[in-house]
């Protein structure tokens, strides 16, 4: 049976890869902070400090394939804290990509939509990188080691994604739900645009692209450029909540320790030539969430 390491497996992401993980693989997810119990008997789970350099239990189980979601996902802790942002995001996927091309393993990395300055949008994968911030200078920086490293190798590029959480923590768009559902306003931004992408799309994605041969750079983004305001009256219209709740803001109104780029929206074309999965448009994919 053939084996997959998935870090961060605890997270929002990782619980998706979990629980779509085809049974033909035998998977180990790491987690450092939050306990995973699961009842699949194909995945097992190993609590491991990988800042910490603790690398035995991935050395053990010698995966055929690596898929690293584990990060400094905070943009503005990262701009706070950069030394750690650099240790986590940077130092430890060098680390890990190095170890993934000694074993022999497939290596799969989700870098992220907001590398770009938001200039132009519809970005393609060839288009040149431009962090504004120091998390977008970690993920440029570790996409460049990889590709330079490791030649089977895939940077995943996702636009924002959403969903419904798994792990007790509530996404961003569980939280925007539980506050319109209590009658409280919500700001979102007008200003702000991106190709957000179902969780659960991601995850099918992703194990679709370990079993393919696909290498290189590939943008995984939903069909449907919005900004976060326009998301939530999205999610106003699925749940029948009052949009009048839905309070549109520009960005530099937010006290944001970190610049962000005004429009990271992704080229998908790729992605539609390369998967079977359908990269579904925010109400289709909140519908598909949620009832």
């Amino acid at each position: 049976m053939e084996r997959v390491y998935i870090t961060g497996a605890s997270g929002f992401l990782g619980r998706y890869l979990l629980k779509y993980a085809p049974k033909k693989y035998r998977i180990l997810g790491q987690y450092r902070q939050h306990p995973l119990r699961l009842t699949q008997g194909h995945v097992q789970v190993t609590r491991q400090d990988l800042a910490a350099d603790e690398w035995a239990p991935l050395w053990q189980f010698s995966p055929q394939a690596i898929i690293h979601t584990a990060a400094q996902a905070s943009i503005d802790a990262c701009q706070l804290h950069p030394q750690e942002a650099w240790e986590v995001n940077y130092r430890v996927t060098c680390k890990l990509v190095d170890l993934a091309k000694r074993i022999g393993a497939r290596f799969l990395f989700l870098s992220s939509d907001v590398i770009f300055d938001g200039q132009k949008g519809n970005y393609q994968e060839d288009d040149p990188p431009a962090p504004l911030n120091v998390y977008a200078e970690t993920k440029v920086a570790a996409e460049k080691y990889i590709l330079d490293h490791h030649p089977d190798a895939v940077v995943i590029r996702p636009a924002l994604f959403y969903g419904q959480s798994l792990n007790g923590r509530p996404s961003f768009t569980e939280v925007i739900y539980k506050n319109l559902k209590s009658g409280k306003s919500v700001y979102l931004f007008t200003d702000q645009f991106r190709t957000p992408v179902l969780v659960n799309n991601l995850a099918t994605a992703l194990w679709e692209l370990v079993a393919s041969d696909y290498r290189g750079i590939l943008h995984i983004g939903g069909s449907q450029k919005v900004s976060r305001y326009e998301m939530g009256l999205i999610l106003c219209d699925v749940f029948n909540l009052p949009r009048n709740l839905i309070i549109p803001i520009p960005s530099d109104q937010a006290n944001q320790a970190a610049p962000r780029p005004r429009d990271c929206s992704l080229n998908i074309e790729r992605a539609r030539s390369v998967l079977k999965t359908r990269l579904l448009d925010v109400k289709s994919g909140l519908n598909l969430a949620f009832h």
